[in-house]
């Protein structure tokens, strides 16, 4: 057995995607400057190991990426493709929710379609509404889309190998924000992660804070705060948005009693409103139990700004969780 390493979230991607083109020769990487400066991160020494013929930069057209994976998929590859940021996610729309979302099943399951999506989330560092939405309700909406936002280095990692392997489409969305800010020790030798499955992050007993990728960070920092006032709360790292894992989500508030949903995106059509569907249906009993209404902390229903210290105002910070959870006791 390896010693373990201490690498990067983006180490941790790009150590993924290699350890896997070398395992299967059919996978196959493009997009846009993924052998140039913005992705290189990502796809660092890709180029130098495998050469011009498993990597290549494609011209801005997020559809035509797309489409060109599903195509390349239905010929027997397995392409991992790249959207320079998730606000690119409505440009690619019809192939990503329809050629990849639903084809197959409409189909009658006659093929596999082995592709990755790999887009970035990119808000908090002041970009706008053009380049740091978190979009991840309009492809959650899509049929056949398995959805994935991890928020560690050693979630990043195996979590993107299991999607690799995947012999359906998958959107693997990290946190452009975690990229070099978030090292952490992983094991050197092989592991992958189960898609559907939650991480407790935090394990407490007076309240549930459900939550994914940076957030995961925030309510961490925020549950620590807490715990100084007396208040232990239960941190849930959901991992994968699709498949869901109610399960651990329903076993949580029936301990705590208490639930607080945190996520960047916005409030009007988040993720936060299935959440809290999915477990009303599971676990109706659990309302009637609840020791205070239920919360979700989001983005407001407004653009974000072209600025970091107004983004910031805008999406959940350490101060808003824990002043949220304080009035909630």
């Amino acid at each position: 057995m390896a010693a373990n390493q201490s690498v990067t979230y983006v180490e941790a991607i790009n150590q993924a995607i290699k350890e896997e083109m070398r395992r299967d020769e059919d996978i196959a990487v493009w997009g846009v400057d993924v052998i140039g400066d913005f992705e290189v991160t990502t796809t660092l020494g890709i180029l130098e190991e495998f050469g011009e013929h498993r990597i290549m930069d494609t011209p801005i057209t997020e559809e035509g990426i797309v489409g060109l994976a599903a195509g390349a998929a239905f010929a027997g590859l397995r392409p991992i493709v790249t959207l320079m940021h998730a606000s690119f996610v409505p440009l690619a729309l019809d192939a990503l929710f329809l050629k990849l979302g639903c084809n197959y099943q409409e189909w009658g399951y006659a093929f596999q379609l082995p592709v990755v999506v790999m887009t970035p989330v990119s808000s908090g560092i002041g970009m706008g509404a053009d380049l740091a939405l978190s979009p991840e309700a309009l492809v959650v909406h899509s049929p056949g889309l398995k959805v994935v936002m991890p928020s560690t280095p050693y979630d990043a990692k195996g979590l993107l190998k299991t999607c690799i392997r995947d012999d359906y489409p998958v959107i693997f969305m990290p946190h452009l924000g975690l990229y070099n800010d978030n090292k952490q020790e992983i094991p050197a030798d092989e592991y992958t992660i189960p898609l559907g499955k939650a991480d407790i992050k935090r394990k407490g007993a007076d309240i549930t804070i459900v939550t994914y990728s940076r957030m995961v960070l925030t309510a961490l920092e925020a549950s620590n705060r807490l715990s100084e006032e007396g208040i232990e709360a239960e941190v849930i790292d959901l991992r994968s948005l699709v498949p869901l894992d109610i399960d651990m989500i329903a076993a949580s508030v029936k301990k705590t009693g208490r639930l607080i949903i945190v996520h960047e995106a916005y409030k009007r059509g988040g993720f936060a409103g299935e959440i809290l569907f999915r477990l009303i249906e599971k676990a109706p009993e659990l309302i009637k139990t609840l020791k205070h209404d239920i919360k979700r902390l989001t983005a407001p229903n407004i653009s974000l700004p072209h600025t970091a210290y107004l983004e910031k105002q805008m999406i959940p910070q350490v101060e808003d969780i824990f002043r949220t959870v304080k009035e909630m006791f």
